[in-house]
């Protein structure tokens, strides 16, 4: 099931808060490029910021014990989901 990462009343700073923990070594792990990460820690005003956070949506993922593949979906809210869920029909495909 679908994990809420971020409520989107967070607005436009939901890429910003999602990357201030990360490091260097987290981005690679989950095989985001550092250089989004930064952009989008430095915040919305950053003219790549929004470029920057799509890159990450579109990149991101991880590998829990069970093997399960979960990516970020981002629709309001963020999500961490199982790669394959619907959210339309609430299951994964």
């Amino acid at each position: 099931m679908p994990v809420l990462a971020i409520l989107d009343s967070h607005g436009r700073y939901i890429p910003q808060l999602w990357c201030s923990d990360l490091d260097e070594n987290q981005a690679k792990a989950i095989g985001v490029n550092w250089d989004d990460v930064k952009v989008c820690k430095w915040g919305p005003d950053h003219e790549w910021y929004w470029e920057a956070w799509e890159s990450i949506l579109n990149c991101a993922s991880m590998t829990d014990k069970n093997g399960t593949k979960w990516i970020l979906y981002q629709d309001g809210d963020l999500w961490e989901i199982p790669e394959g869920f619907d959210f339309n029909r609430g299951e994964s495909y």
